[in-house]
């Protein structure tokens, strides 16, 4: 039987849950509505790392261990390693970058248009952490459901 949808579903609804939690949490901290943690990246939890959990398990759910499973489960740890490593050694940087841009009072460059660089781009591993156990629960939910 071919789960295909149910698979897809089940791995949008984790990351966009993932987004909308993001959204909360955002917004409880700064005690405002923070609307840009809708489409934002980086922050509490990783919407990359539910949406590739849910699908990696999903897939284990409705076809086991095999061929796809194995692919979506190497997608899966690339994209969480990329969410921790690189992009937050960029996130890192950015920070960094801005402080110095701000120091040294340089003028408005054609590149960013005088906007300070984003910063958050990555995860802290408790974000990626409550992303992949997101993604986890909502595929056993909607498994068992």
């Amino acid at each position: 039987m071919n789960h295909a949808n149910q698979i897809i579903f089940d791995s949008l609804f984790a990351m966009t849950l993932a987004q909308l939690l993001k959204f909360v949490i955002s917004s409880f901290k700064n005690r405002s509505i923070y609307t840009k943690a809708l489409v934002s990246t980086g922050g509490m939890p990783s919407s990359h790392s539910a949406l590739v959990s849910a699908m990696s398990f999903s897939i284990y759910l409705y076809e086991g261990v095999n061929l796809y499973f194995a692919i979506a489960l190497v997608l899966s740890l690339v994209v969480i390693h990329d969410s921790m490593g690189i992009r937050l050694e960029a996130s890192k940087h950015a920070i960094l970058l801005n402080k110095i841009a701000e120091k040294i009072e340089l003028p408005t460059d054609e590149i960013n248009e005088g906007r300070p660089l984003k910063e958050p781009l990555g995860h802290l591993p408790i974000e990626v952490l409550a992303g992949v156990i997101l993604g986890i629960v909502i595929s056993l939910f909607n498994f068992y459901v």
